[in-house]
């Protein structure tokens, strides 16, 4: 019974997931920037920084109506390559995600910030 009960729960899981499966979202910075963040299979994502022109890899899951998401950044080469991590949390409305939480991690600890839930769309859903 029990390997049943965490069957049907992982089946529903990923009926819930796979309708945000290659969706694409994307975030005005200015006039002819937008940064644009895509949602692949098995957690990964990919965000486009449009200032910095570069992809980040990054990976996601989603829990009822929130995304989490976690960002490589090994973006800029006058720091030799190194990596910084960045995570942030989403509650996803209609076509629309609303920052609730983002953080960085520094010296191998999360430093997580508090974000008051606007109403204004921190991205928007074009696919």
């Amino acid at each position: 019974m029990m390997k049943f009960c965490l069957m049907l729960l992982t089946l529903i899981v990923l009926q819930v997931n796979s309708k945000w499966i290659n969706s694409q979202w994307n975030r005005k910075i200015a006039k002819g920037c937008v940064n644009t963040l895509k949602l692949k299979e098995n957690g990964k994502a990919f965000s486009y920084d449009c200032e910095l022109n570069y992809t980040l890899n990054c990976t996601y899951k989603i829990i009822k109506d929130t995304l989490f998401i976690t960002e490589k950044d090994d973006s800029h080469s006058e720091d030799g390559g190194k990596a910084y991590y960045f995570r942030q949390q989403y509650i996803i409305k209609e076509k629309g995600l609303y920052c609730i939480s983002s953080g960085e991690l520094v010296k191998g600890k999360w430093q997580d910030k508090k974000v008051k839930l606007d109403k204004k769309v921190d991205w928007t859903r074009v696919k």
